[in-house]
């Protein structure tokens, strides 16, 4: 994890924790701000967990809402993130914090 920290950070990649009132982290969000030609500017979600003991507590929904709040103060138009297909119960997350599901993401292996 160290060496995608040092290679991310250069590139925007930043960490955004959620701890809970005994000091454990419960959620945590990858996030970078992106330009681009559809979105013009995003803050992009390279991956968001919450710690499955916290699930269902509103930890996410609080680690969305500062998201989405950075996203405002960094003049983003869009917050973005890709899900797994098989990551059924996330997309019920997502999908409540009112998130679209707007596109395919298609990919190819190269190695």
């Amino acid at each position: 994890m160290e060496d995608v920290y040092a290679a991310g950070h250069p590139q925007g990649l930043r960490f955004t924790a959620l701890y809970d009132v005994a000091g454990r982290c419960v959620a945590v969000a990858g996030w970078r701000v992106i330009a681009n030609t559809s979105a013009i500017r995003k803050l992009y979600v390279d991956d968001l967990v919450t710690a499955e003991a916290a699930r269902s507590t509103g930890a996410g929904r609080e680690l969305v809402a500062y998201l989405e709040d950075r996203a405002r103060e960094l003049d983003c138009r869009v917050l973005d993130l890709d899900s797994g297909t098989q990551r059924t119960d996330a997309h019920r997350f997502y999908l409540r914090e009112r998130f679209s599901i707007r596109a395919f993401h298609f990919s190819k292996l190269l190695r």
